[in-house]
């Protein structure tokens, strides 16, 4: 893949999260959010100020992924199953449902909200590399179903603009796959490869989907982050100054800024040194709008 550099690019947050991931714009506070996995912590950029605010979590309460929740507040996803939390509350997180997600080691990882506010997330083991991965669908009426197994590393669920196609990758595995999606049920079929990135050393981590109906996805290993069209084909590559983007949201003015988390975990000392964005929040203007994101409706 021959890659751009992107003359937009800047750093927002230089905040070195071990583990950034999951960003998501609120239209509400018009501000992103996103977590640092290993803190773990639930953090907010303002950029009409600059303001970067942090709120630690539990150690219990390691997050893999938020939603935005239509009642106000967030959904995390963590080894516990589903949290209500709003950061403006001083109260706990409370529980909306736990699934069981199969013993010691498990938590969720990465997740999305559907149009119809179903929040989506999968499992994972947190340092056993084996396929237990389940990925539970949420429902509004707080009722959890087991939707698909067999996986090792979840991430990258994202919809197409008219909501008939889902996404969905192994990190593990370097493999992306599209689902036929029913939006009244809730129902995924049709499972088939919609990219194949098995010969390349990056692998995919989170992606979202812009107004034109291409999946951006970010590879960890690389720096990378890729524009595929809605056929798998590679549209653009755009170098990133951090070997470890971990995912993409649009945000901002007419959701035309990409925002990108990274991580700095596992990195040695001096490839850290030469690399002071690594777990930064970045953004760019890639030239294109993104798509507001849903709530969870429960």
């Amino acid at each position: 893949m021959q890659a751009e550099i992107n003359a937009s690019l800047q750093c927002v947050v230089q905040g070195a999260d071990i583990l950034g991931e999951v960003p998501l714009w609120c239209d509400r506070t018009r501000q992103l959010w996103w977590v640092d996995v290993r803190r773990p912590a639930v953090q907010s950029y303002d950029p009409a100020t600059g303001a970067h605010r942090a709120w630690r979590l539990a150690p219990e309460l390691v997050t893999g992924s938020i939603a935005l929740r239509e009642s106000g507040g967030l959904v995390l996803a963590t080894p516990g199953g589903f949290y209500g939390y709003d950061p403006a509350q001083p109260l706990a997180p409370s529980l909306i449902c736990d699934p069981g997600l199969g013993g010691a080691g498990m938590r969720l990882n990465d997740g999305k909200c559907d149009r119809r506010g179903r929040f989506w997330a999968g499992s994972m083991h947190d340092t056993v590399r084996e396929p237990r991965g389940v990925l539970y669908r949420l429902d509004p009426d707080h009722s959890c179903h087991a939707m698909l197994d067999g996986f090792v590393l979840p991430n990258a669920l994202c919809w197409s603009p008219d909501d008939k196609t889902m996404y969905f990758a192994d990190t593990h595995n370097q493999m992306m796959w599209a689902f036929d999606y029913d939006l009244n049920d809730g129902a995924i079929s049709n499972r088939r490869v919609f990219k194949d990135w098995t010969h390349q050393l990056g692998r995919p981590d989170g992606a979202t989907v812009d107004a034109e109906g291409c999946v951006w996805h970010t590879m960890v290993a690389t720096g990378h982050l890729v524009r595929l069209d809605p056929k798998g084909r590679v549209d653009r590559v755009i170098q990133l100054p951090v070997t470890n983007p971990t995912c993409p949201a649009f945000g901002g003015k007419g959701l035309r800024t990409l925002y990108v988390t990274s991580h700095s975990q596992r990195i040695a000392p001096e490839r850290l040194a030469a690399e002071p964005w690594a777990g930064a929040l970045l953004s760019l203007d890639v030239g294109v709008a993104g798509l507001p994101e849903p709530r969870y409706q429960g």
